[in-house]
């Protein structure tokens, strides 16, 4: 089921707070970078305003620092003096202000979008809950939301929780990054499935792709529609598109799989060297990366510092 009222970007900056642990972010910071998101997030109840802050960027010169505001009862603002240009300076209004995510809001929107039955409940205070539970053939099982999931403290502590919970069927961990590693694993058969993979854009929206749930818990893939542009494996291994069938592994795979989520996000390109950097590759250029085969020019676009999924 698409989400028509919430945008895919807006979703992502709710998803990222969650994910690091924050729940608050600066009026300044949502002015100057996320403007649209932070609006509709209001407006859907995922962002309440919190605090007034008391620390505000100085935006008089062009360092990164922060001042610390005063009230003026003649203007009726807050101003700061500006040393480097000898003057006091209004702040905007909101500079001052911080929003809060609203946590339970934002579980409860990934609940619904699993389309799980029963209502979600935290387990571990502020990392972990039951989402609800998932119906595969003739039994259900547990979905999990994780939270700070790649952060090892945290990984620890659910994982015990876990390990404690026998006598039920292997269940899902969602979460929106996941710990990376080749022996990371979940006692009693729990699996892990990245949000940001199993997320997908469609139209002004999104929808959570329920069948990559169904197959990371059967181990099926559901039968491919020939007709859609981009299909590929849960873990990117393969990827069909423009009549063609590609295999990767290694930095290859990593690559194609950031390609894959950017396209499934609508971003029309993304930067060469943030994509290399990001998958640990020492390559100048994209085509270093793909040396030793000419078939991921079918796939993958590049140019003037970009690249981009030809699909």
């Amino acid at each position: 089921m698409a989400n028509a009222t919430i945008t895919l970007k807006a979703f992502h900056l709710a998803a990222e707070m969650f994910h690091s642990g924050q729940e608050n972010i600066a009026g300044s910071l949502v002015a100057d970078f996320h403007q649209a998101e932070g609006r509709i997030l209001m407006n859907h109840g995922f962002f309440t305003e919190g605090e007034v802050s008391t620390s505000v960027p100085n935006r008089s010169t062009f360092e990164v620092d922060s001042v610390e505001p005063e009230w003026n009862e003649e203007t009726g603002t807050y101003q700061y003096f500006s040393f480097d240009d000898g003057y006091w300076v209004d702040v905007p209004e909101e500079d001052m202000k911080t929003y809060n995510l609203d946590v339970d809001r934002l579980v409860r929107h990934i609940h619904d979008l699993a389309e799980l039955e029963r209502d979600p409940r935290m387990i571990i205070t502020n990392l972990l809950w039951n989402l609800g539970m998932l119906r595969i053939r003739n039994r259900k099982v547990n979905v999990y939301l994780a939270r700070r999931f790649t952060h090892m403290d945290a990984f620890d502590k659910i994982y015990d929780v876990l390990k404690r919970m026998s006598g039920h069927s292997p269940g899902l961990v969602l979460a929106w990054r996941l710990p990376q590693g080749r022996h990371i694993s979940l006692p009693h058969g729990h699996r892990m499935l990245s949000l940001q993979d199993a997320i997908i854009a469609e139209g002004n929206g999104y929808h959570l792709d329920l069948g990559m749930l169904r197959s990371v818990l059967t181990g099926e893939h559901e039968p491919v529609d020939d007709l859609s542009p981009l299909w590929h494996s849960i873990d990117y291994e393969i990827v069909r598109a423009n009549g063609r069938e590609f295999i990767f592994t290694g930095k290859q795979q990593m690559a194609v799989s950031i390609l894959v989520r950017a396209w499934q996000r609508g971003e029309a390109k993304y930067q060469t060297t943030m994509l290399l950097d990001n998958v640990g590759s020492a390559s100048k250029a994209i085509s270093q990366l793909f040396r030793g085969r000419t078939d991921w020019k079918e796939l993958i676009g590049y140019g003037n510092g970009f690249c981009w999924i030809k699909a």
